[in-house]
């Protein structure tokens, strides 16, 4: 019985150590030729820090800030949109990924940044923004408009990056109660709470407003390590919360 509760164990953990999480990322171009910008004959790419977030794309591990390289360029899928598929592991759910689209490579006015997001961007150092996502617990789709906060006009619903903001979880390591504190335009959110094997633990909905205040129990769960998303209006706001 020993024996193969150890061998249990052992796949379980082989399992959670290549389990991973694909996040699809989609930006529409339209404004931006439109605008008088002319697409590198390369077509337009991804730069950020992928590599240290231990990204892949197709299995081929991606790049730290180069834009040039095989995997960091997106699929042409018509109608201005292109798209690439980036899958993370488990163990960097939560974590921030920096990054922003290329058109071709580094130069005059061919990556986004500066100044259209600085109202969702972090700052890059150079006077320029980067984009900003917590790596998510689950698969998501990610769709913007080149060098701006918001989806393009006639594609989809103005989509803000910025529907959450401010987060504050407190405290963490939780002990009974933690507490989700954060600003948000959206009317609605949802708090959920998975464990390491992606079980949900505990989910709350909320009505928002501008500043928002969310306790959920904690008491119940077991020592040790979690995960939550705050989802509003599509978009997601992952990290992690330890129990003690």
């Amino acid at each position: 019985m020993k024996k193969m509760f150890t061998l249990l164990s052992a796949l379980f953990i082989g399992a959670m150590a290549t389990a991973q999480v694909t996040v699809t990322f989609q930006v529409d171009v339209t404004n931006y030729v439109a605008g008088g910008a002319i697409l590198d004959g390369s077509g337009m790419r991804v730069a950020g820090n992928f590599s240290g977030r231990q990204a892949t794309v197709g299995g081929t591990a991606m790049a730290d800030w180069s834009p040039t390289v095989l995997t960091s360029a997106m699929t042409d899928n018509g109608n201005g949109i292109w798209e690439i598929v980036v899958d993370f592991p488990a163990a960097v759910v939560g974590d921030t990924l920096l990054y922003k689209f290329v058109n071709g490579n580094w130069g005059m006015g061919m990556n986004e940044g500066n100044p259209a997001l600085e109202n969702c961007g972090v700052g890059d150092g150079f006077g320029g923004f980067n984009r900003a996502l917590a790596i998510p617990v689950t698969n998501q789709t990610k769709f913007y408009c080149y060098d701006s906060c918001y989806s393009c006009a006639g594609s989809g619903v103005g989509l803000n990056e910025n529907v959450v903001t401010n987060l504050e979880v407190s405290p963490n390591p939780a002990t009974d109660i933690v507490t989700f504190k954060f600003n948000s335009n959206a009317n609605t959110a949802e708090i959920v709470l998975f464990d390491l094997s992606g079980k949900v633990v505990a989910t709350k909905s909320v009505v928002t407003g501008a500043e928002n205040s969310v306790e959920i129990s904690t008491a119940n769960l077991m020592a040790g390590s979690y995960l939550y998303q705050v989802n509003a209006a599509g978009n997601v706001v992952t990290g992690k919360l330890m129990k003690k």
